[in-house]
């Protein structure tokens, strides 16, 4: 398996993914660092409300990319890893929501 993808549909959808996931994780670091306690709840609590219904939704799409990219087709080492790092931040949310 190649480390990298080896056609310009399967970087693009790699891309999209990526960008994606960066963006996901911009949008959820207010509200994780209130949560890891490295900065306090703002008036309103406003980077919860980003986190919930901008970044997990970005997530969401990041993660749905990032499996359309390790098709057998399409599979590289790049787009499985991101495909589990995305998965690792669904099950952060499932674990958010059950405690």
């Amino acid at each position: 398996m190649p480390f990298l993808p080896q056609n310009r549909s399967a970087w693009l959808i790699t891309l999209s993914g990526i960008t994606l996931l960066l963006i996901s994780l911009w949008l959820q670091l207010p509200m994780l660092l209130v949560v890891l306690g490295f900065s306090s709840v703002s008036a309103g609590g406003g980077e919860f409300m980003v986190g919930l219904f901008l970044g997990l939704p970005a997530l969401l799409f990041a993660a749905t990319l990032l499996g359309i990219t390790i098709r057998s087709q399409w599979r590289s080492r790049l787009s499985v890893i991101l495909f589990w790092l995305s998965i690792l931040g669904i099950f952060g949310w499932a674990v958010a929501f059950v405690r």
